[in-house]
């Protein structure tokens, strides 16, 4: 089918949105299956961990390379090769028989899906005009939202029925439907050979070395400790990492990231825009499960269903909010996509054990309008601020931007978290003491509920003591998370003062320069 046909561009749609399911489904959809891995193969949750923190440090990297490989071997040859690089990497997790085997597997699988995500957002970009581009972009946005949220539940579901192996093995046929589709329906696209550039190695270590260690200290820095000496070496060389990418970028022609891209306005608002936007959506992600798993005893797929109808909202919004971006301000619409995505934090701030679950429900659809109407015409705006040769080094430098926000964002409320559960310890533990008035007779009602129940006075000493410092504990959490969201809304809210730096009318109609209003 030639690129002249009026259906070429949703073919192509189609097939890069398999790919983008694929890879999104596989950021989660392994979460739900550690335990019975871990059963499996004899090891302990540290070590396991290795499972997830290889893909993302794998998937992360990759990404700066796929703009010098697209001019090298162009988008099809490149995309095809990156989903038949994650299926192999997905049967071989599923054939793994111990952990060394299984993270090496995983490198592979990340190693393709690194590529998958912004190989596919150029492709998106290039073949459909400027006025189309946002609605395309909602569609693609489907794939990269539907994934995550069905994650759970479909890992959940595959692993009680077949086995864990069966989440990595049901990306076979997927893939191999892909590949097929891809090679008879994509248009050959090689790069004529004035079209390639030298590889810039030192900028790619760099960036690499940025990368790996900035995001292994973000994901151990709670586990370590931000103070350890594990998480200030990875601090350190990721300072020495991001310097010296900088430094070498600088001063080279033929850069693997084109930085020169962040003089652009438009671009850089947007670019800053989707580091807070990640912050904020995986911050978010991150916080309601642990408080709905220890403080409402769910267990995962409980707390995924709760999650599910607000997910749902968002991806099947996803094609509206890309539409909407193609007509109206994008200042508008990331306005409100930040405003609620504010909201959805703002309203946990009163969260407790004894939340319905329509009182969790109801926030995540606020979140999932919100980033229905953001991602795609955020996205929309970036991409058509710049020359459309330019479009796969900027969603490279868009995907890798979201994954340091995200990481930065997970870390930044974990550290809070901890922060604001040290804080009301202490505060409890000074207003609190075995003399005060209210402990005494908090004491004194279990303690006779205890003794009406046949314990001995000893007993029920014991009884009335355990119960009084595990609501005390149970409290003083519940507290922390609701401070914790509330900072988090704060931050939203303050963060939505950038859309300001956009454009109020869509980018790229008329082809003319953009100019802020």
């Amino acid at each position: 089918m030639g690129e002249d046909s009026p259906n070429y561009k949703w073919h192509l749609l189609g097939i890069v949105m398999i790919g983008t399911l694929m890879s999104a489904l596989d950021s989660s959809i392994v979460n739900v299956s550690i335990p019975p891995i871990m059963a499996d193969f004899g090891v302990s949750l540290d070590d396991i961990e290795w499972v997830i923190t290889s893909y993302m440090l794998a998937f992360a990297t990759l990404m700066p390379l796929t703009a010098w490989l697209r001019d090298r071997i162009g988008h099809k040859k490149l995309y095809i090769a990156s989903l038949f690089v994650f299926t192999l990497g997905s049967v071989l997790c599923g054939l793994s028989w111990n952990l060394p085997t299984m993270i090496i597997s995983r490198v592979i699988q990340a190693i393709g899906g690194g590529a998958l995500t912004p190989t596919g957002m150029a492709m998106i970009s290039e073949t459909f005009e400027p006025h189309e581009r946002g609605r395309a972009l909602g569609f693609w946005g489907m794939g990269a939202v539907m994934g995550p949220a069905f994650g759970p539940t479909v890992g959940g579901y595959l692993t009680k029925a077949f086995g864990w192996p069966s989440i990595f093995l049901v990306n076979l046929p997927i893939g191999l439907i892909g590949i097929a589709l891809g090679l008879k329906l994509l248009k050959p696209d090689t790069p004529p050979e004035e079209q390639h550039r030298p590889f810039d190695a030192p900028g790619f270590l760099f960036l690499a070395l940025f990368l790996i260690t900035f995001l292994l200290a973000m994901s151990k820095g709670e586990v370590e400790g931000w103070d350890s000496a594990y998480v200030v070496i990875c601090i350190i060389l990721s300072i020495v990492g991001i310097t010296g990418f900088l430094t070498v970028e600088s001063l080279v022609k033929n850069r693997i990231m084109n930085i020169e891209l962040l003089k652009n306005p438009v671009f850089a608002a947007c670019f800053g825009l989707t580091a807070m936007r990640s912050l904020a959506l995986y911050g978010g992600t991150f916080l309601l499960p642990v408080f709905l798993q220890n403080f409402q005893g769910l267990d995962e797929l409980e707390s995924g269903l709760l999650m599910l109808p607000g997910s749902l909202i968002m991806g099947l919004l996803m094609p509206i909010g890309g539409r909407l971006g193609d007509k109206f301000s994008p200042r508008l619409l990331s306005l409100c996509g930040f405003i609620l995505m504010g909201i959805f934090f703002y309203d946990y701030r009163t969260l407790d054990i004894n939340t319905s679950s329509w009182g969790v429900v109801w926030p995540t659809i606020i979140r999932g309008v919100g980033v229905a109407v953001l991602i795609a015409p955020l996205t929309a705006t970036a991409l058509n601020s710049i020359p459309k040769r330019q479009s796969g080094m900027a969603a490279s430098m868009l995907n890798i931007i979201q994954q340091v926000g995200g990481s930065v964002g997970i870390a930044f409320l974990g550290l809070t978290l901890h922060r604001r559960t040290s804080f009301h310890l202490n505060h409890v533990g000074s207003e609190i003491s075995n003399s005060s008035p209210a402990y005494s007779e908090a004491f004194s009602q279990l303690f006779q509920r205890a003794h009406d129940l046949g314990y001995t006075q000893m007993e029920s000493a014991r009884v009335a003591a355990s119960s009084l410092g595990s609501h005390i504990v149970q409290s003083i959490g519940v507290l922390a998370f609701q401070d914790t969201f509330l900072i988090a809304s704060l931050l939203t809210f303050v963060s939505a003062l950038l859309v300001f730096l956009l454009p109020n009318k869509p980018v790229g109609h008329t082809g003319e320069p953009v100019h802020l209003e």
